[in-house]
């Protein structure tokens, strides 16, 4: 790992940071200059476009790069001192124009926050030994559907895969998710899971070898795998309640007019599961209870809104007053957040089945 890539692991620039630092902005991303130690040497930084950072450290007397700072074996009281003088810019430029993310590679970072803001959840960190090591778990049971941690690429059962020494050590950040392996198609990214159960368990690697649909969509089956029969059953149906902005979406003259509706499909959402939907500030309220018709329809200009690709046939069974669901009527059951698509709890479950009937 390079000097660099330490300073700036699990973290992301803020570019409306760099000028106000000091930084140049130019065609190629943005550069910043120092000089250290007595303006003996200068420190010259370029982030690009994408957030990659490099940087060297030029010998201003000869105008050439201070090449001896990247070498493994360099060692010396000289060395040290330019090595230390450019690891404090480094670090300066990290604090003051760089945000912290909780994982080291950008697709684990938007996977837990795909996670975070469909289902409320959060990681944890399982081993005292390891606490790099990172789980999510099925909050009703707290089994694990996905293990997060970063190893060597050569580490893993690759088969026939040719890879070349620097490959094969580099560092990759992987998840191991539980999967019905009769259901899994043949996809890159994918291996024997690592030392985990091969019967039930896989890992993926986050190399952008999986894009984020199929990745998220692995990750959502592992999470209804460990679920359980009551919750998580691939055969169905599924509980799921999902949020409803009266800001930004009239439900109440949609259902008024029709009571089959077509509504924004997400997450692991199937044929005949059940759909709660759930009015947001300032109502706070569980209103409507459907069941899905169908789904993977395309959003042919239905919603104006090209980020939504597909949508799902709805049909109303059940309205509730905003007296029988509240939100503290969710927390007692279990559900502390809706922010996005997420299973019910069984308790959610058994008391709308108790309201409906």
């Amino acid at each position: 790992m390079s000097v660099e890539s330490y300073f700036f692991a699990k973290k992301r620039v803020v570019f409306e940071r760099l000028v106000p630092f000091g930084f140049e902005k130019s065609l190629a991303g943005y550069d910043y200059r120092e000089k250290i130690l007595n303006g003996d040497f200068e420190v010259r930084l370029h982030i690009s476009a994408d957030g990659q950072v490099s940087g060297k450290v030029m010998d201003t007397d000869l105008g050439e790069e201070y090449l001896a700072l990247h070498v493994a074996g360099a060692s010396g009281n000289f060395v040290g001192k330019v090595r230390e003088a450019y690891q404090e810019v480094l670090e300066r430029v990290a604090e003051a124009c760089f945000e912290a993310l909780p994982f080291a590679s950008d697709q684990m970072n938007r996977l837990a926050n795909h996670l975070k803001t469909t289902y409320g959840d959060d990681f944890d960190h399982p081993f005292e030994k390891y606490p790099e090591f990172s789980s999510f778990r099925y909050p009703e049971n707290q089994k694990w559907y996905g293990l997060v941690m970063t190893l060597a690429r050569g580490k893993l059962d690759l088969g026939g895969e040719q890879w070349s020494q620097e490959e094969l050590d580099e560092k990759v950040e992987i998840i191991n998710i539980k999967v019905d392996k009769e259901a899994l198609s043949e996809l890159k990214g994918i291996y024997p899971s690592y030392h985990m159960n091969k019967k039930s368990w896989v890992t993926l690697v986050f190399d952008d070898a999986l894009s984020d649909e199929q990745l998220f969509s692995l990750v959502e089956n592992s999470r209804a795998l460990v679920a359980g029969k009551a919750l998580g059953s691939s055969s169905g149906p599924d509980y799921w309640i999902i949020p409803a902005n009266p800001k930004y979406y009239d439900i109440d003259a949609e259902f008024a007019a029709n009571k089959v509706i077509l509504w924004t499909q997400k997450a692991s959402i199937k044929k005949g599961d059940f759909v709660a939907i759930y009015i947001t500030a300032p109502m706070k309220a569980v209103r409507y209870f459907c069941q899905v018709l169908e789904v993977d329809l395309p959003n042919d200009a239905y919603r104006d809104d090209p980020s939504i690709k597909k949508l799902m046939k709805i049909q109303l069974l059940h309205t509730f007053s905003d007296e029988q669901v509240t939100f503290e009527t969710l927390k007692s059951c279990g559900v502390k957040a809706v922010r996005g698509p997420r299973r019910m709890t069984k308790e959610l479950i058994e008391k709308i089945d108790s309201l409906r009937n």
